[in-house]
């Protein structure tokens, strides 16, 4: 859509809403009642209390002000509207184009800013998850000395954004971790990925940050500026609500994850060209015994498993737990083939144990059949492994605080300054930014149910009585997706338009401003401000910005210190 259908589109919409409710001129109307030639009751002090002379009044109640005033909203001003769109909404709509996509299919990559900005929480969730895999990657396989370990490490940090299958049967796994003739697989998919690294600091990025961090501290600048004469103007509350977009997508800009699914398709395809498995007469290339390789891309699976194979990260809250699996699966061979290398026991006991150039293991000591393959990487039975994976609890615990802490530091902030502008109490935009606040938790909670279900009902053993319980799981994962995904699309179209209806003055009308939702009976509108007001407005106001800026200057803060380097290749 070009700029100037895009301009018409708005313009067209805010003059509809000015059409349907007729302008009203409110200093005119307010200095008209405060004359006291036509009305005598119904005036009151800033606190609600009645005064007798309704000249000296500073506020008036709901239903005088409907009556002198009527029930419509302010008068558009297009010059106020373009200028607050502009400078205050459309910097942060350009942000978004930074945040990481790479999906196959365009629908995904759509919704996943729909899901960005219908919950900012799942998309802090899904980054702080990014971060805690990676330390808990990198540390599973610290205590690895398996050759290829700091390269199985490095790939699985990189592959969290993709749907990963890993096949142990026919000795596939173990042939990958042990045959020396395995060596280029790892080598050469460590290097593919590492540079298939495209979402990272570029001029644009930098430029698209640097434009949301200036237009929010003019917003700033300006919502002072106008505090005493026009304090619903000044929109610090609407930058606020968005400041969660900042520590995100630079969080994400660090990290750089390989979430392009052409190109990690194509890394792994090349890779496994090179795969080898032990076979009855020695080695044999993997593609001369079936289609299957030790690990590869998990796709086409059905609806259950939509959101798993879309790459773009903030879909790594659905790859939680299967990714987990997938890392104890491969880590735990690791462990145990360096088990036994620490005990100098060669793959084939037959052979004697030989240590090669620098103290590695030699290459005849990592051959043998494909039994003697399966059992070196075997670990022994009275060793459990979780459906759930190691660690899942406490990593899911630390992202699910951090998301909601920073959701709701700049969220709360936001529905602070709104709540605390005269008149004081729950309004339409204060209403607006609660009902966007809590609606954004719920697509998080939705979602996040949704993705224990989905591994409930694949990753446990179907037997015959449990069943039914396994697809109900599965329909109801699906359910609940649909959902949030359709829940995310209205939060997010109605903040948008929340937006566009204050620049436009849809809310400066007598309903809004005297707060009528959270007052009931008491509403009453204020007409003038005096200096305790005004104070009282300006301390607030100075607290919900600072309440955003630090905890989000904290949480990325908190994101860098988690954010390990990858493994050394």
């Amino acid at each position: 859509m070009t700029p100037v259908k895009t301009h018409c589109l708005i313009l067209l919409f805010v003059t509809s809403v000015n059409l349907v409710f007729a302008a009203v001129d409110f200093p005119q109307c307010f200095a008209e009642i405060r004359n006291g030639t036509r009305w005598t009751a119904g005036g009151t002090d800033s606190h609600g209390n009645p005064v007798a002379n309704i000249t000296n009044a500073t506020a008036i109640t709901y239903q005088l002000c409907v009556q002198a005033c009527g029930t419509g909203s302010g008068a558009l001003s297009w010059s106020s509207f373009s200028q607050q769109f502009s400078a205050w909404l459309l910097p942060w709509f350009a942000l978004l184009s930074q945040l990481p996509f790479g999906s196959k299919y365009k629908w995904d990559n759509l919704m996943s800013v729909v899901l960005a900005l219908g919950s900012p929480c799942l998309a802090a969730y899904s980054l702080a998850l990014t971060v805690l895999n990676t330390k808990w990657v990198t540390r599973r396989f610290a205590n690895a000395r398996y050759p290829n370990s700091r390269h199985a490490a490095f790939i699985l940090c990189c592959l969290q954004q993709t749907a990963l299958r890993v096949t142990t049967e026919g000795g596939r796994l173990a042939s990958l971790i042990v045959l020396p003739e395995n060596d280029p697989w790892w080598e050469e998919l460590a290097e593919w990925l590492d540079h298939a690294d495209t979402h990272t600091w570029t001029l644009s990025g930098v430029s698209s940050v640097a434009w949301v961090a200036i237009a929010y501290a003019l917003t700033i600048i300006d919502a002072f500026s106008t505090i005493a004469t026009d304090p619903n103007r000044g929109l610090s509350g609407v930058g606020s609500i968005w400041l969660w977009m900042l520590p995100v997508t630079i969080g994400y800009l660090q990290i750089s994850p390989r979430c392009d699914a052409e190109r990690v398709a194509t890394a792994l395809g090349r890779a496994n060209s090179i795969s080898y498995v032990a076979g009855s007469n020695g080695m044999i290339n993997a593609a001369a015994v079936g289609e299957m390789r030790a690990l590869s891309v998990h796709l086409h699976r059905g609806s259950l498993h939509h959101d798993q194979e879309a790459t773009a990260p903030i879909y790594n809250y659905s790859r939680f737990l299967p990714f987990a699996q997938v890392v104890e699966e491969i880590a735990t061979a690791f462990h145990c083939a360096t088990e036994k290398g620490n005990r100098r026991v060669p793959v084939n006991s037959a052979v004697r144990w030989e240590v090669g150039e620098g103290g590695s293991t030699h290459t005849a000591s990592r051959r043998g059949s494909a039994a003697q393959i399966e059992e070196y990487c075997r670990a022994p039975p009275f060793v459990r492994r979780s459906h759930w994976g190691q660690g899942v609890f406490s990593r899911f615990f630390v992202a699910s605080l951090a998301a909601l802490v920073l959701q709701w530091s700049t969220s709360g902030a936001s529905l602070m300054i709104v709540y605390f502008t005269p008149t004081v109490g729950l309004g339409c935009r204060s209403g607006a930014y609660l009902l966007y606040s809590v609606v954004a938790t719920m697509i998080w909670a939705i979602l996040v149910t949704s993705s224990i279900l989905s591994h409930y009902a694949t990753a446990y053993p179907k037997f015959s009585k449990p069943e039914l319980a396994h697809r109900t799981a599965a329909q109801l994962a699906i359910f609940l997706r649909r959902l949030a995904k359709l829940l995310a699309t209205l939060n997010a179209a109605w903040i948008i338009a929340a937006f566009m209806l204050q620049f436009a003055n849809f809310f400066d009308s007598c309903y809004c401003n005297s707060v009528v939702l959270g007052l009931g009976t008491r509403a009453r509108v204020n007409m003038v401000l005096d200096s305790s007001d005004i104070a009282a407005m300006k301390g607030v106001w100075v607290g919900g910005i600072v309440l955003a800026v630090v905890v989000s200057s904290f949480w990325w803060t908190f994101i860098n210190v988690l954010m390990d380097p990858f493994p050394g290749l």
